[in-house]
């Protein structure tokens, strides 16, 4: 797999934004394509990242919308690399959880990712050639309380894409997930609404039935990005429907 267009979904912010900074710096990306919602903010990622041998476009991208997600293929269907980073959480006690707030993460977390890789992938069978990662969650293999739509979202992601990966690596197309433990981003404040600060999260907590993470702090975007990096990678060549857990051992390798 030569240089080419690298995709980053989701790329306006947190951990998204990240991975664009890392991708574009490189040596197999010679085109970058950032597709999200926030336009102002993909714009202004897009004018740091420019420099003078590596064009940066933005596209815009709704995954609740099949026809953007379609749009958005039809456009950039020649990316080598793709990393989907997008998703949106809600939070609330499985007892009172609706199902308009289960649809709605969903129709990202689940539905919008999976078509956007098929979408992608089906692109990249045709040249036999291709990688995309998707930002999961550790969430998705351990439960949180309050997080009942989220990890259903998370945990259907990462099954739906181990499938369209064992379908389509032998076509030479690599799909696999990064997923992440507690991480610093917008993302993760809706996320402590059980903990008074980062440095708590990290020691757990009894009442949440959250453990504490072995090595003693939250994650940070830049090691997620690394991690996505590698995967999307020459180096990760032999690497197909892999769940890379980036958690700091929270999970204890379960």
């Amino acid at each position: 797999m030569s240089a080419g267009t690298t995709v980053v979904v989701g790329a306006a912010h947190g951990i998204g934004a990240a991975i664009a900074h890392r991708v574009a710096r490189e040596p197999w990306t010679n085109r970058l394509v950032l597709a999200g919602l926030s336009e102002a903010g993909m714009q202004a990622l897009a004018d740091a990242l420019r420099r003078d041998d590596l064009p940066v476009e933005v596209e815009h991208v709704d995954l609740a919308d099949d026809a953007s997600v379609a749009a958005l293929v039809a456009r950039t269907g020649e990316a080598e690399r793709v990393a989907i980073a997008a998703g949106i959480y809600t939070g609330a006690p499985a007892l009172d959880t609706t199902r308009e707030e289960i649809e709605r993460v969903l129709a990202v977390n689940l539905y919008g990712v999976f078509f956007t890789a098929q979408g992608y992938a089906r692109q990249m069978v045709s040249r036999r050639s291709g990688s995309i990662v998707a930002i999961g969650s550790i969430s998705g293999r351990f439960p949180r309380m309050g997080q009942v739509a989220y990890g259903m979202a998370k945990a259907g992601m990462r099954q739906a894409l181990r499938i369209l990966a064992m379908e389509t690596v032998p076509y030479g197309v690599r799909i696999n997930v990064v997923s992440p433990g507690p991480t610093e981003s917008d993302m993760l404040h809706k996320l402590m609404a059980d903990h008074p600060n980062l440095d708590d999260l990290a020691t757990g907590s009894l009442s949440s039935f959250r453990p504490a993470v072995p090595d003693a702090h939250v994650g940070r975007p830049e090691q997620v990005a690394a991690a996505t990096a590698f995967l999307l990678s020459p180096d990760a060549a032999h690497i197909a429907f892999h769940d890379l857990y980036i958690d700091g051992g929270e999970t204890l390798g379960i």
